[in-house]
């Protein structure tokens, strides 16, 4: 059974609620809608086309994938991919904040 918590609400989300986007310029402030927007599309077709499969697995006691799935599963998992990077950076420039003292308080 899954724990009781709300899947909408997170740690990491709460903190993201708290940055500032307003030094970036129009262009910026639209790459970075459109790549948030692609990669939460991109999660959540891969996680469903997961979850769809290994139930399907399961119910028909299949042990291998098609190349298809293989490829689909393969785009889901570079998607994701994809956000560690951005995630990295992030968590740097936390540091560097920290380091040098640059909090508000």
């Amino acid at each position: 059974m899954l724990p009781d918590t709300n899947i909408l609400s997170s740690e990491l989300r709460d903190l993201f609620l708290k940055l500032d986007a307003s030094h970036l310029s129009e262009e910026e402030a639209m790459e970075l809608s459109f790549c948030c927007e692609e990669s939460i599309a991109g999660l959540c077709h891969g996680l469903q086309f997961l979850g769809k499969t290994f139930v399907s697995f399961a119910e028909n006691d299949t042990l291998q994938f098609s190349p298809e799935s293989l490829c689909q599963i393969g785009h889901s998992i570079r998607t994701a991919a994809s956000l560690l990077p951005a995630l990295m950076e992030l968590n740097r420039s936390a540091e560097r904040q920290i380091l040098t003292g640059e909090l508000q308080a």
